[in-house]
């Protein structure tokens, strides 16, 4: 090795997986691929770009499914979690989605980084990886079970699997973890449809290997040094801050701003918000719970104590889940939230979009657009509505296509509230607009998590001065986070993410890394600009980079909108910031600066 910066980094094996041909194969990941992209969110970016073609249909058998950790997990703690990527059928972009629970924790502990899934089974199959073998199984009794089901069967294992949504080829449908144990949910983008259409029920894995047979050498010095830091921060400051779970903290601030989403974005309060307030929901709360080595435990179990659906249980509820199956539907009913939870999650259902297509599908009723009766606060019609997009039955095998396909079948664009395909979250960019260029920029359509603006710019929301340099920022460093991979809790709750950045850093680099922060921080940028060249080698530039037409409309109750001539203005000034032609594509200097001169011949 004649680099240093590549001297001593950490074993990245990854799993080849030819479900066509049920055949596993292990391969080394090259040392200068993992000194560009580390692990996680790059591995993804690199593979998905290198090796799926532009045009290939996200649900063919040429579309692949990756799943990768970083080399931080099972390290040190809080680092346990894993992302999904693919292209998207739900918005045609590249698409990568995170999850908690124990996968991500078991699977390097298998001594791989990564799985990468390609072609087709001719029936339903499962994957097993444990310190008994590697190999395709026969999935044919998993069929048609629910999420639940399908973890019950492997109590030993850590499962990520899909439920009926996912085989139905829902665009929508999510891939879900560990449902009987400690949870997570790799919700957005449809992922669990392609996992569907490849005739993947789950894969199943349970971790054997020690921390020293996953890293080449470790400064244990420094690991103590860095990690009691590190683990201070989290203890006094993230997990308190994190008060009950689930963000379900945001409520409050959302509502009192007028941010909700209520009525598909009609309005951004609720008379009734208190209903979904932080505190309402102790008295639901059963049981906390964290992800392994973590001790912030931001996951709770739920039951209903009152309501239509008293006795209901679920896990995991999350402020947006909330939002978009509460406010968003006019339903005002803890225990209707709780049930609709659990069904989708049952099912395997991405339940922001699931949210949006509620919303949508209660305004084209109203309109005359849809005769399926569907009216604000009608839990019931609701739930209904769930499992008929999940089995696609009726309305709900249109609807199963996501908001976007299904207004252009109806005549109903000018209602459909998504980026690129994918349905917004509940945040309403009129009331924040740092969001509406984060929706319009994010790499995998209408996503919150790549730069959550909202906390930050609270006292000049509606001001679009210096959004564009705050988001380019955000989305750099959560790329390159998402190359470890750190958990979005414990970062988002801290006073001092810089100091946690660096602290990141730091860790890398007692495993045989050579790195500073802005060294790291360009990392994410190249990151960034890599998944930018695969939606660009899409089709898709500028025209693409834009909002619902609702979001340039005078807001019902508060007549906030987004001013298009500010919007395009601030546009222009985030491509300038990074290097990007005018429509949207980085030039070719910026990728010689990225070194990813590769992305000039591909």
């Amino acid at each position: 090795m004649d680099n240093p910066k590549i001297e001593a980094m950490y074993p990245c094996r990854i799993l080849r997986v030819d479900l066509t041909e049920r055949k596993v194969e292990e391969e080394e990941v090259p040392e200068e691929v993992v000194e560009k992209f580390i692990g996680g969110k790059g591995l993804a970016a690199y593979y998905l770009y290198n090796e799926v073609k532009a045009g290939t249909d996200p649900l063919s058998p040429d579309n692949k499914l990756m799943v990768f950790v970083g080399p931080l997990t099972s390290i040190y703690p809080t680092f346990a979690r894993h992302v999904v990527a693919s292209k998207s059928p739900l918005t045609g972009t590249f698409c990568d989605c995170y999850a908690g629970g124990a996968f991500g924790y078991e699977l390097r502990r298998t001594g791989f980084t990564g799985i990468i899934f390609e072609g087709k089974a001719d029936d339903t199959v499962y994957l097993e990886v444990s310190r008994d073998g590697i190999a395709v199984k026969d999935g044919r009794g998993l069929k048609g079970k629910t999420t639940y089901e399908v973890c019950e069967a492997f109590p030993e294992y850590s499962v990520m699997t899909i439920g009926p949504a996912g085989e139905n080829l829902v665009r929508f449908a999510a891939v879900f973890n560990d449902m009987t144990g400690k949870p997570g949910v790799a919700g957005r983008g449809g992922l669990g449809a392609v996992m569907g259409s490849k005739n993947l029920k789950a894969v199943v894995v349970k971790g054997w290997k020690k921390v020293e047979d996953l890293v080449y050498k470790l400064d244990e010095e420094a690991m103590k040094r860095v990690n009691k830091e590190f683990m201070e921060m989290v203890v006094k400051e993230s997990t308190p801050e994190m008060g009950l779970g689930g963000n379900l903290t945001v409520f409050k601030v959302v509502a009192e701003h007028k941010i909700l989403p209520v009525k598909n974005y009609t309005a951004g309060v609720h008379d009734r918000w208190e209903e979904y307030e932080e505190s309402s929901w102790k008295e639901d709360s059963v049981e906390k719970f964290g992800c392994p080595t973590c001790p912030v435990r931001c996951r709770v179990r739920f039951r209903a104590k009152k309501g239509l659906y008293t006795g209901a249980e679920t896990e995991g509820l999350e402020y947006e889940t909330v939002a978009m199956n509460g406010s968003n539907l006019g339903i005002v009913d803890r225990s209707a939230v709780i049930r609709i939870n659990q069904e989708a999650n049952s099912l395997g259902l991405d339940t922001i979009s699931m949210g949006s297509v509620g919303a949508f599908t209660a305004e084209a009723y109203e309109r005359g657009l849809i005769d399926y009766e569907l009216r604000w606060g009608d839990a019931e019609a609701y739930l209904k509505l769930i499992r008929m997009v999940a089995y696609r039955e009726g309305v709900g095998d249109f609807l199963a296509e996501g908001v976007m396909r299904a207004s252009k079948k109806i005549g109903a664009e000018d209602i459909a509230v998504h980026v690129k395909g994918m349905e917004l979250p509940a945040y309403d960019p009129r009331a924040v607009v740092g969001m509406a260029l984060a929706y319009a920029t994010s790499d995998r359509g209408g996503c919150h998590m790549r730069a959550w603006t909202v906390a930050i710019e609270l006292e000049n929301r509606f001001e679009f001065k210096g959004k564009a340099e705050l988001v380019k920022y955000l989305q750099d460093r959560n790329a390159a986070l998402w190359s470890l991979i750190i958990c979005d809790n414990v970062i988002g709750y801290t006073s001092k993410p810089e100091r946690m950045f660096e602290l990141c850093v730091d860790m890398l680099n007692s495993m045989g890394f050579s790195l500073t922060p802005d060294e790291f921080l360009k990392t994410g940028e190249r990151i960034w600009n890599l998944t930018r060249m695969f939606n660009v080698r899409e089709g898709f530039d500028r025209k693409d980079d834009t909002l619902p037409p609702r979001m340039f409309e005078p807001r019902g109750d508060t007549g906030w909108t987004i001013r298009r001539e500010e919007f395009e203005r601030t546009l222009d000034e985030y491509y300038r910031l990074r290097g990007w032609d005018e429509n949207g594509v980085p030039k070719e200097e910026t990728l010689k600066q990225l070194d990813l001169t590769f992305c000039l011949t591909t």
